[in-house]
Parts: C-alpha cells; sequence; structure tokens
C-alpha cells in the first residue's frame, strides 16, 4: 500500500511540475517575438519558403524601401533587413517558418 501512495504521490508531483513548466513557457518565448518585431509585413513584401524547409527568400516588392524580418519558430529569427524596392534577401533556418513581419 504504501508503495501505491508513493507512485501515487511522484506521478502527481512530476505532473505537476511539467503542467508548471509548459504553462510559463510559451508567455516568454511569445513576449520575445512581441518586443524583437513589428507586425505583419504587407502583401507586397514577397515570401518564399522552400517546401522541404531550411530557407525562405523575402523580396520588397513594395513601392518604397521597406524593413523586416523573418520570425522562425523553434530557431533563431533573421536580423532586421533594410530592403530598397525590388532588392530580396536569402534566410536560412532550422526550426520552421513563422512569418514575415515588419521592423
Amino acid at each position: 500500500m504504501n508503495s501505491l501512495l508513493s507512485r501515487t504521490a511522484i506521478s502527481t508531483a512530476i505532473g505537476a511540475c511539467l503542467l508548471f513548466t509548459s504553462a510559463t513557457a510559451a508567455p516568454a518565448d511569445t513576449v520575445a517575438h512581441q518586443t524583437s518585431a513589428g507586425g505583419t509585413a504587407p502583401a507586397c513584401i514577397g515570401r518564399a519558403a522552400s517546401d522541404l524547409g531550411g530557407f525562405v527568400y523575402v523580396s520588397n516588392n513594395c513601392g518604397k524601401t521597406m524593413r523586416v524580418k523573418v520570425i522562425i519558430d523553434f530557431g533563431p529569427d533573421s536580423p532586421c533587413w533594410t530592403l530598397a524596392p525590388g532588392q530580396e534577401r536569402r534566410h536560412n533556418y532550422y526550426g520552421s517558418y513563422g512569418k514575415t513581419v515588419t521592423c
């Protein structure tokens, strides 16, 4: 009986720790993305992510210079780039493409 009680107590404690860890980890990641990036880039900013993953091309099809940044889920984001009209940049990444934002 003591063995069953100990297993139940340990399982409950582990479950509580996992729940607490997952509940506190998500907001920190969200805050990091919010403070480092602006709103979603307009439609005149072209985005072409590889179907296999690993890289994304971002092009400025707007009529003015734009500052954009690629947000990667589960990996490092790109730096904030200043793109003149017609200019294109490639960002290599691991993780998965999230979105392109203004910065």
